[in-house]
């Protein structure tokens, strides 16, 4: 890498990337893109406004010389920017593919943070999915718009031989300023203990969300990449790594009394962590493996330094 474009620099994980690359070796420009204004300003990083114009972002690309483009923006949900992706969100990608595609592009990496959203997540669904797993793509669903923007950036990549495109899905996220779903859960003074049910759990380090993505645009990987924290816990084995108490709840979800359960201290359920609460999901994270990316957590060490 030597001109790298980080888009969804508003995001913690897009800041995260960003930090990551601004003193790297071998990387002489760090250009951040962001959706909204944000009053962090990292030295040696050039924040600029996303533009919808894919024209236009060509032209800052090419006029740049950027080789890699790092996209953290269409899941958000990852780093707990949003709930879900947005129809716009899709669209941001198919504009920046548009952009990097075009004829006479220099980029020749884009790495795609997408979600283990993807997967479905069900008494049928496999515990362990790979990364040809089925898909979960029920219209309206937060899958549907990953899926929907996933496809596009593999069309983008078949139609542009001399661009690596590599789709990363990454496990939900816990770590400093994460605001995830499961950073939700988990950050209850009180677990809720579904009565009749221990589910698999599965999380990932937002550091080492940060270290895959910038791996992955390091070394021009292709294809799609299951990303998590080494491991998988029961969920009473992660309560007790990370010695929280619990009480018992009923399975149902707190909807919009969550916030008011939070501030009063009431073991709840998260909005859309039903069915990971009753089922879990994990990936299989060996591709990466291969590839060479290892993460420096395991889901316990990872349990035991967030929430210890």
């Amino acid at each position: 890498m030597r001109s790298v474009l980080v888009s969804g620099a508003d995001t913690p994980l897009g800041h995260g990337v960003l930090e990551a690359l601004r003193n790297r070796e071998g990387v002489d420009r760090v250009v951040g893109v962001e959706t909204a204004a944000t009053s962090e300003w990292l030295d040696g990083v050039e924040l600029v406004s996303f533009n919808a114009d894919h024209r236009q972002l060509f032209d800052f690309i090419s006029h740049h010389d950027i080789d890699t483009v790092i996209q953290c923006s269409l899941a958000p949900d990852r780093s707990g920017a949003r709930p879900q992706p947005s129809e716009a969100r899709v669209i941001e990608t198919m504009r920046m593919g548009a952009a990097i595609a075009h004829e006479g592009s220099p980029v020749r990496a884009w790495v795609v943070a997408s979600s283990s959203d993807v997967y479905p997540v069900s008494s049928h669904a496999p515990l362990m999915n790979r990364e040809d797993a089925e898909l979960d793509t029920r219209e309206g669903t937060i899958a549907a718009s990953l899926v929907e923007a996933e496809g596009y950036a593999r069309g983008v990549a078949e139609c542009t031989p001399h661009l690596n495109v590599s789709i990363l899905r990454l496990q939900q996220l816990v770590g400093e300023g994460v605001r995830s779903p499961i950073a939700s859960l988990l950050g209850q003074p009180i677990l809720p203990n579904v009565i009749g049910y221990d589910a698999p759990l599965q999380v990932l380090a937002i550091e080492d969300a940060v270290g895959a993505l910038v791996f992955a645009g390091e070394y021009e990987l292709a294809g799609v990449y299951n990303v998590a924290s080494a491991g998988v816990l029961r969920y009473s084995e992660a309560r007790h790594v990370m010695g929280r108490p619990a009480l018992p709840v009923l399975p149902i979800e707190a909807g919009p009394l969550a916030p008011l359960a939070h501030r009063i201290g009431i073991p709840h359920v998260p909005e859309g962590l039903l069915g990971l609460m009753l089922f879990g999901q994990a990936v299989d994270t060996s591709k990466l493996g291969s590839a060479g990316f290892h993460p420096n957590r395991d889901l316990a060490g990872c349990l035991e330094a967030l929430w210890s």
